[in-house]
């Protein structure tokens, strides 16, 4: 073994020790600036500072749970371009994941999800309580079949449909949602935001 993977084995060892503190912090001071940097190039307009800072943390996260753990190389030029290699991939991982909720929101979500509930919750909330729906089951197998297809053009055209017709379905259920009571409503946010993550994840 080398001396540098000596020394960095020697880091890892002990994460709470000053040295290993400012070590870490180096490298996530390096990840920051490399994260920002390409988002700057290359997805300004696609993500905004609060999704860069859990960009940053996920790249910390990575590192203290095993990344730096994996590393192979001999120098820390390599341990850099190792780390630059983790953010570039977290930070790319992150536009895509938007840009798939972006073109949601603009096929079926623009009359759905949008009007009814606002945005797509982040990662932060992939955990929680999905309460039982009460829409009928009709109007829930509709909506999740809607959300598959990716758009209402998309549903029509599989579904030997014009867009018309679905479009007044969706209005209709609207309809039917706008006359539960606050909690009622509140249940059907969280199952449609439930439904939206499932079909992107799919």
């Amino acid at each position: 073994m080398s001396d540098f993977q000596s020394q960095l084995r020697l880091l890892l060892s002990d994460r709470h020790n000053p040295e290993a503190r400012a070590f870490y912090e180096t490298l996530l001071r390096f990840a920051g600036e490399r994260v920002r940097a390409v988002w700057a190039a290359r997805y300004h307009n696609v993500l905004g500072q609060a999704e860069l800072d859990e960009v940053v943390s996920e790249v910390g996260l990575q590192l203290v749970m095993g990344a730096l753990s994996r590393f192979r190389g001999e120098t820390l030029a390599e341990l850099l371009a190792y780390v630059r290699t983790i953010s570039d991939r977290s930070l790319g991982l992150c536009a895509r994941r938007r840009l798939r909720e972006r073109d949601l929101l603009q096929g079926v979500d623009s009359d759905c999800i949008r009007d009814w509930h606002g945005t797509i919750p982040g990662t932060e909330h992939a955990v929680e309580n999905v309460p039982d729906c009460p829409l009928p089951e009709k109007d829930q197998a509709y909506l999740l079949s809607l959300l598959s297809a990716g758009s209402k053009a998309e549903y029509a055209r599989l579904n030997n449909q014009s867009r018309a017709a679905v479009t007044r379905m969706v209005q209709r259920i609207q309809s039917r949602i706008d006359t539960l009571g606050s909690s009622d409503r509140d249940a059907v946010d969280v199952w449609m935001h439930h439904a939206a993550r499932e079909a992107l994840a799919n």
